[in-house]
């Protein structure tokens, strides 16, 4: 996935796939039981034929690369509600599992060792659902910024763990082609539990990852109390209304809906020249289509070239007076998220992977002065994002980290709504969106470029871009998560909420280090949602 210095880095972009029933049986569930029934897709690493894993998972439970050396457990926030104390690891919310990417890096960085490689991506549920208002503190009389502590703490909220294997290991065979043995068990942890006789391995019903016990009234394993009494609290819930059925894991609140994340290429991006032939062809259908379409504004209005008007900031420029979706940064991010077109639709992306595109660029000849292009993530906001200073280096080897991909807000719908429930709410190309035109994206471009230029606001033109901006978000993310709850109230414990964020972008060592298959945690960065 490198790329070549002449050339801007291919993004590759990661959409949702709803899983497959595994009989012809229309009632048939998608999803495994606690009885164990299981889909016909093999996700992650739950088939030891490597030759067919590609892309990664979406929510239900982490599918272990290494499933005999897992990640001591349970994972829990090291965020707001932790206090701080990143010492004792139970003090914070258990995290809930929300992606896995599979992402060999041995060609990359000539290390044999990650040949198989895969990341996870886990988050808090309690600190996200409270993620804007994290961002609202009043400063206080203790000289401590009470802007950039949240900034911080946010990201904090969210672990990734780094794990990889040679080729040759103790869990999947050499060929790893469908002619593998049918027996074959050594790529579970219930087959390690049994070899090694450690009942950790014996994984949490709830969260997947290693188990303090058993408990006896339920037959089942759990990492802790926290999980066990949710676990017996949905199943008493689930037997009011399903007295003779089995409850799913998607039942439980910590669990998200599972999808399979399949990867492909991104379109490729409109140069600036061909990105203003959309205003410049045709000014009077632009304007009747125009995301500036007003009858009290003109042409000249409308392309954003009246400069003199700026009643409405009170002569003041727009660097101080643009706030909320004003924002440039917003505004090239709707933008990008509508490059396909209705030919090549690719709204509905949840996850943008382009790894270590910025530390692989190479400007040797680059003037003093001069602004780098920026590469890396997307970002939603021009506000919280990194410093200089981030991401730190691997602590692990002392190699510099680099961003590998970002998962996007689109992702958070595809956790919280069951694709198997009635209605177009999970397929969300039919809910109504429109595709925006060529003209209608060039005229978000150049307000950007406006904006951007600190010129004076013309009269007319908060109106009117608040207005185009917000149905911009609709028509390009147009995945609602507005109307009401995000699948229940809180004692509904089916419920799906607690999840809400900006962008995620996680950065991984450049060297990949690591030889003996560990889990190794690496950094990300959280921006909250805009509102």
């Amino acid at each position: 996935m490198s790329s070549c210095n002449d050339q801007p880095p291919r993004v590759q972009l990661g959409f949702s796939l709803p899983l497959h029933k595994n009989n012809d049986d229309v009632d048939a569930p998608d999803t495994s039981s606690f009885d164990g029934q299981e889909h016909n897709n093999a996700l992650g690493h739950e088939s030891p034929n490597w030759c067919d894993w590609d892309g990664g998972k979406i929510g239900g439970l982490p599918s272990w690369l290494n499933p005999r050396d897992l990640p001591d457990g349970p994972l829990c926030c090291r965020g707001p509600c932790s206090n701080n104390n990143i010492e004792k690891k139970d003090c914070g919310t258990p995290l809930r599992f929300i992606a896995q990417l599979y992402c060999p890096a041995d060609d990359v960085t000539n290390n044999p060792a990650a040949f198989h490689r895969s990341v996870y991506v886990f988050a808090c549920p309690k600190c996200f659902s409270d993620s804007s208002t994290l961002f609202q503190y009043e400063e206080h009389g203790d000289g401590k910024d009470a802007k950039e502590i949240p900034a911080a703490l946010l990201s904090e909220c969210v672990r990734v763990l780094r794990c990889q294997l040679p080729k040759q290991n103790d869990f999947y065979p050499l060929n790893g082609d469908r002619e593998a043995d049918d027996e074959w068990e050594k790529h579970t942890s219930a087959y390690w539990s049994k070899t090694n006789k450690n009942d950790q391995l014996n994984l949490c019903s709830v969260c997947g990852q290693k188990s303090m016990g058993k408990c006896p009234k339920q037959g089942k394993w759990f990492c802790g109390p926290h999980h066990q009494k949710e676990c017996l609290r949905a199943s008493k819930q689930y037997q009011k209304t399903n007295p003779n059925g089995t409850m799913p894991q998607t039942f439980l609140p910590s669990v998200c809906y599972e999808s399979e994340l399949v990867v492909e290429e991104e379109p490729d991006v409109p140069t600036e020249a061909e990105s203003n032939s959309g205003i410049s062809n045709n000014t009077d259908t632009m304007n009747s289509k125009s995301l500036f379409q007003s009858n009290d504004i003109t042409d000249a209005d409308a392309s954003l070239e009246q400069r003199d008007l700026n009643e409405l900031t009170g002569n003041k420029s727009l660097a101080e007076a643009a706030t909320g979706v004003t924002d440039p940064t917003t505004l090239a991010f709707y933008a990008r998220m509508n490059i396909g077109g209705e030919d090549n639709d690719v709204r509905d992306q949840c996850l943008r992977y382009s790894r270590w595109s910025a530390a692989q660029k190479q400007t040797p000849d680059k003037d003093e002065g001069e602004e780098e292009e920026e590469e890396g993530a997307l970002w939603l906001s021009s506000d919280n994002r990194p410093n200089e200073a981030f991401p730190p280096k691997c602590q692990h080897c002392g190699a510099e980290r680099a961003f590998e991909f970002q998962i996007l807000p689109q992702m958070i719908h595809y956790l919280l709504n069951d694709p198997n429930a009635s209605g177009d709410s999970y397929d969300s190309p039919d809910n109504g969106r429109h595709v925006l035109s060529e003209s209608e994206r060039a005229v978000l471009l150049e307000a950007k470029a406006k904006i951007e230029s600190g010129m004076d606001l013309p009269e007319g033109f908060k109106e009117q871009h608040d207005l185009a901006v917000a149905s911009a978000r609709d028509a390009l993310l147009g995945i609602s998560r507005k109307d009401g709850n995000k699948g229940g109230t809180s004692e509904d414990l089916g419920a799906k909420d607690g999840l809400d964020w900006g962008t995620i972008a996680v950065y991984t060592c450049t060297a990949s280090c690591g030889d003996s298959g560990t889990y190794l945690e690496e950094a990300a960065w959280v921006q909250p949602p805009l509102d």
